[in-house]
């Protein structure tokens, strides 16, 4: 096997299997609350996206970490501190742009390459000549939540005449029960960020590949675009500082996924990647200005 495939496949695995992890622990990372918001990189300020809010986040929440910065250990070197002996770095992915063999015309210039880093939480180091943490304006999570749906461009209507929640892709309609009720506000917004991720997948939006089929509860359709959906939602709770810890998962839900999961080692990374999307469509964004996992090779040092 080439190596490169095999450095794919286990970065691949390192991913899921953390997340793998938690729901057998009995966590569903996605639907935590965040511990800390505007996850990014403590030397270059990029935002942290995709996969990598998943897996920062979760690290955050088991260990208590409240600074959203985080940094490798030659990032800390270069700023003049280090890590703590003993310290337990996360894994983080990063895709790297890599350039094919000039003699193959009929390949792409650049092909994606998965890769992971390690890095370590502020706090987890001593000496770090970063100053202190800039004082954020903070924000109501209802209202930044409202802004979200409000300013999604194009987005489908929203109908508050169900006894479920559930987005129908024919008449491109998000259908919800009255917001009364529902437990709290943040369970209300929490479950309309994943009506409204499931809608980017329309044809007149992001035309997700393999969406407009019907798919059965379970099946590896059905499951990668419940995951997008989940994902997204997630996103857009952390955009918002939501706290989704209201809404309920179904045994049944949390099985298929681990099913899925493990099925494929590629889901979590890919599906995770298609919410990132899914996410920027809604609050339109260009990601090309904050992404910090995904830069060309020509620009990268290592660092993340």
């Amino acid at each position: 096997m080439p190596r490169s495939t095999s450095i794919r496949r286990d970065a691949y695995a390192a991913v899921t299997d953390r997340i793998i992890a938690a729901l057998d622990g009995g966590t569903v990372p996605w639907r935590r609350p965040w511990r800390t918001h505007g996850l990014r990189n403590a030397v270059t300020e990029r935002p942290y996206r995709g996969i990598n809010l998943l897996l920062l986040g979760l690290t955050a929440l088991e260990r208590g970490f409240d600074d959203p910065r985080w940094l490798t250990y030659r990032q800390a070197d270069g700023k003049g501190g280090h890590v703590r002996r003993g310290e337990q770095g996360t894994q983080v992915v990063l895709w790297k742009w890599i350039a094919r063999d000039a003699d193959d015309e009929e390949a792409e210039r650049h092909y994606p390459l998965l890769r992971i880093f390690t890095v370590f939480n502020v706090a987890q180091c001593d000496g770090l000549a970063l100053g202190t943490l800039d004082a954020r304006n903070p924000i109501d999570p209802l209202v930044a939540a409202g802004a979200i749906v409000e300013g999604y461009p194009g987005g489908p209507p929203v109908l508050h005449d169900a006894n479920a929640a559930y987005y129908i892709p024919a008449r491109d309609e998000v259908h919800l029960p009255p917001r009364e009720a529902f437990r709290d506000v943040h369970g209300y917004y929490a479950t309309l960020f994943h009506e409204l991720s499931h809608s980017t997948g329309h044809t007149s939006r992001l035309n997700r590949e393999g969406y407009q089929a019907a798919a059965r509860f379970g099946s590896e359709t059905y499951s990668r675009e419940e995951l997008v959906a989940e994902f997204a939602a997630a996103f857009l709770g952390h955009e918002a500082g939501i706290d989704p810890s209201s809404v309920e998962q179904s045994a049944a839900y949390i099985a298929s996924w681990l099913r899925a999961l493990r099925d494929d080692r590629r889901l979590a990374a890919i599906a995770a990647a298609q919410a990132q999307h899914a996410a920027d469509h809604i609050l339109g964004r260009n990601p090309e200005s904050t992404d910090e996992t995904t830069k060309r090779a020509s620009d990268d040092d290592g660092t993340v």
